[in-house]
């Protein structure tokens, strides 16, 4: 379901990867588009896909669940509506009983709210409806947060979802195969971390995303009355 133009690689920064990306996904999509980034890092690469395609850009909040002990394992991820999306397999791994479960989905959706007021930017599900979605992050590594976004997306009226990362392991572009497209510009069956595929993998900070959401509404300042009609197509492969 993915669809790719290198194997391996890295990017300079996350800038310059959504530069190539914007450039690979400009004749896929047709104008007007909604591009919905996944906080921190996805925002820095949508930036240059949003003006680019001169579209509005705007936040999707999914967020992985992680346990406090073992906080580099996502064991979930939880959207703004409350919804989470478990890998049960990983869940009985960690040894986490339904307390723990319930304990970071309480955790991660405070951080969503923080964000939803902190960002400032109209919530996806107002854009959607009837629309077609272009989401986006910095890299993919188990997919389930891009799950969690895909499901919202697709609960709040999206005709057609995109996603488009700079880089994806194999399993994640698999397990995301149910989103229209696919486009990853680096899928490795060998994939250890996001960060490995970038030169400059410095942290982005809350005060950089606002800074590149206002940045973005210059650019397209009516978020409120564009949608993405893309056309209607099987996902491509290979």
């Amino acid at each position: 379901m993915s669809s790719h133009i290198r194997t391996s690689g890295t990017f300079k920064n996350r800038a310059a990867a959504g530069r190539e990306l914007a450039a690979r996904i400009e004749a896929l999509v047709e104008r007007p588009c909604v591009i919905a980034a996944i906080p921190r890092g996805g925002v820095a690469v949508a930036l240059p896909i949003a003006e680019r395609l001169a579209v509005p850009l705007t936040v999707s909040y999914a967020r992985k669940l992680t346990d406090p002990r073992a906080p580099e394992v996502a064991f979930g991820a939880l959207d703004e509506d409350g919804d989470a999306m478990i890998d049960h397999a990983t869940v009985a791994a960690l040894g986490l009983g339904a307390a723990d479960v319930d304990s970071a989905r309480v955790r991660v959706a405070a951080e969503i709210e923080r964000r939803v007021r902190l960002y400032r930017v109209p919530v996806l599900a107002r854009l959607v409806q009837g629309a077609a979605v272009v989401l986006v992050d910095d890299g993919l590594a188990t997919g389930l947060t891009m799950q969690a976004a895909i499901a919202y997306a697709r609960r709040h009226g999206a005709r057609e979802v995109t996603v488009a990362v700079p880089c994806a392991s194999a399993r994640a572009a698999r397990v995301i195969g149910h989103a229209d497209r696919v486009v990853s510009l680096v899928v490795d069956e060998a994939f250890e971390a996001v960060g490995h595929y970038y030169a400059d993998f410095t942290p982005v900070t809350d005060d950089d995303v606002v800074a590149m959401l206002a940045r973005a509404a210059e650019h397209v300042p009516n978020h409120g009355g564009d949608a993405c009609r893309a056309p209607m197509r099987p996902p491509s492969s290979g």
